[in-house]
């Protein structure tokens, strides 16, 4: 299936989760602010658990890359 739109609510939480989770490593690895816990509080209470494991995927996946004061070296 290709079309989120025609996802189950439940799965379309899900994908929610998985991109807040995500955003949440993506902003710490730049540098840029975020609230951990009220992005973590805005995901429905039975992903938070999933919520929570996303985001050690994603900071673990995240040091593979550059971090932020990384991008603006003058070589």
């Amino acid at each position: 299936m290709h079309n989120i739109a025609n996802l189950h609510q439940d799965e379309k939480d899900k994908i929610n989760a998985d991109l807040a989770a995500s955003g949440i490593a993506y902003k710490e690895r730049l540098g840029l602010p975020y609230d951990l816990y009220e992005t973590e509080k805005q995901q429905p209470e039975h992903l938070r658990e999933y919520f929570r494991e996303r985001l050690v995927y994603y900071r673990e996946l995240s040091k593979r890359f550059p971090q932020g004061y990384e991008y603006n070296k003058e070589d």
